[in-house]
This record gives structure tokens, C-alpha cells and sequence, in this order.
């Protein structure tokens, strides 16, 4: 990151990392300290002596112009946090759900799913004025909750209808407002403020939401965070593999797919499919 982005992101996150500081330092000191481990030794080998322009030039590729990393300190804790859960808990439930299931059974489970996010997209495709992809999304969603047992099969796809992705944190995007700062939530990974405030406008459009008790909607999202590390598995894997610094590795990832569906959504014609 250059030296104005960064002045732009101190400016930006200053108290929010002053207040996260002062609520996390007294009581999480133990487990801080434990979480700190892994960041040592996934850090780059090559970045406390390397020359100070290549060094913000790498973390401009990691990071993206104008997306600012200054609650690094309290994001790399938790992500350190998350990945200890992930290998002890959902890699291995993830794996023997991939074991045991027939691929065809896989694909109706993500099918579900999927479909029970028509509701978001179709709302979002109608703000981005995209009406005829969200006509197409409204009609996947009613074709396949009906003939398609509720997502288990897809007779849509029959009909050339193809799955569009939409999020209001894309639709803050198009409108021309930025991602904000980079942050990593417990359980739910990378993010962005933008996003952030996305993610809760999504959940609100969800028909789980509105239907199902708080009980059945973990229990739901555990399993969508199942069948997901399941299927992204061979890729977080190599990419882990690949990777000096994780950490940077997963923000770069994320923020760059972050971006091009913003891309996506702002070049593509108004009333356009």
C-alpha cells in the first residue's frame, strides 16, 4: 500500500482500532498471545529486512489501492483463531461429509442453498436496475422450490436460466460507495465495513430469517459453512500451499474477487441482462 493510502486508512480506522484495542487487550491476553504463534510463523520470512519500497509495493498487490488494513493487529489474532477452528472442527467434518456423500447428493445439498438465497439476489438485481436478470432469478426461484423440490434439482438450468450472484454489499459498490476497511470477523472470515453492512442488509432479505427460529438458522448455516469448506477445499488448500503469508494471501483473494464483481455490476448496461 502506498504512504497516502495508508495516511487514508489511519485516518479512516483510527478509532475504530482504538476502541477494538481497548476492549480486547485486558481479557484476551492469554489467548492473544496464543493466537500470535501462528502469525509468526506464517509471516513472510523476507519482510523485516526487505527493501521498504518493494515491501509497499507487495502489500499494495495483497491489499488493493484503496482498501486500507489498519485493524491488521486485532485481524490477524482472529484469523489465526479462525484457522485453529477450522482445523480441528469444520476441515474434518467438511472431509467426512465429502467421504461419505455421492457427489450427486453434494450438488442437490448446494442446490438448497442456493436457491434459499434467491430472495437476496433478486432484490439486489432489481436495485442494481438489472430487471431482466432479476426476472430470471425470480423464476429460477419458483421453478425450482416447486418442480425442483425446493433447490434439490434444477429444472431452471433446463430452460437456459442461468444462477446470478448479487449482494447488497455489490450494490453499495455500484453506487459508488468504497469497501471502507479491511476486516476479518470470528466464524465469518474476510470482510469490509461495506460488506459488513451488506451482509446484515442480506440476512434481513432472507425468507430463513423471517421463518425459521434462531436455533434452526445456526443449524442451517452450519451446514452451508460445511458443504461450502467442503467444495472450496482443494482450492483453500492450495492456495495455503502457495502462499508466504496466508493471512495476505486470503485478503488479497478476497478483495480482488470483492472488486471484480463491483466491476461486474458497474459496467454491466442498465436494464441489461
Amino acid at each position: 500500500m502506498t504512504r497516502a493510502a495508508g495516511r487514508r486508512g489511519k485516518g479512516a480506522c483510527a478509532q475504530v482500532l482504538l476502541l477494538a484495542a481497548l476492549a480486547a487487550a485486558a481479557p484476551a491476553s492469554p489467548a492473544r498471545a496464543e493466537s500470535e504463534a501462528p502469525r509468526a510463523r506464517t509471516a513472510d520470512p523476507l519482510a523485516t529486512d526487505s527493501d521498504p519500497l518493494a515491501d509497499e509495493a507487495d502489500d499494495a498487490a495483497f491489499t488493493g489501492p484503496e482498501v486500507s488494513d489498519c485493524l491488521e493487529p486485532l485481524n490477524r489474532p482472529v484469523f489465526a483463531g479462525n484457522m485453529a477452528l477450522d482445523r480441528v472442527l469444520f476441515n474434518p467434518i467438511a472431509r467426512v461429509y465429502g467421504a461419505i456423500t455421492p457427489a450427486p447428493v453434494k450438488r442437490s445439498v448446494r442446490g438448497v442453498f442456493s436457491n434459499l438465497n434467491r430472495p437476496v439476489v433478486f432484490v439486489n438485481e432489481l436495485l442494481q436496475l438489472a430487471p431482466i436478470r432479476a426476472a430470471q432469478t425470480l423464476g429460477r426461484f419458483a421453478l425450482n422450490t416447486t418442480l425442483g423440490i425446493g433447490g434439490l434439482f434444477d429444472p431452471a438450468a433446463e430452460l437456459g436460466w442461468t444462477e446470478h450472484e448479487a449482494d447488497f454489499g455489490q450494490t453499495l459498490g455500484k453506487a459508488g460507495i468504497g469497501p471502507g476497511f479491511y476486516l476479518v470477523w470470528p466464524l465469518f472470515g474476510p470482510n469490509t465495513a461495506r460488506d459488513t453492512v451488506g451482509s446484515f442488509v442480506d440476512a434481513l432479505l432472507r425468507i430463513d430469517t423471517w421463518f425459521l427460529p434462531l436455533a434452526s438458522q445456526l443449524m442451517l448455516g452450519g451446514g452451508y459453512g460445511i458443504t461450502t469448506r467442503e467444495y472450496r477445499h482443494d482450492d483453500l488448500e492450495e492456495l495455503r500451499r502457495s502462499s508466504l503469508d496466508f493471512y495476505a494471501a486470503v485478503r488479497s483473494a478476497y478483495l480482488q474477487n470483492r472488486a471484480r464483481l463491483v466491476r461486474e455490476a458497474r459496467e454491466r448496461p442498465i436494464f441489461r441482462r
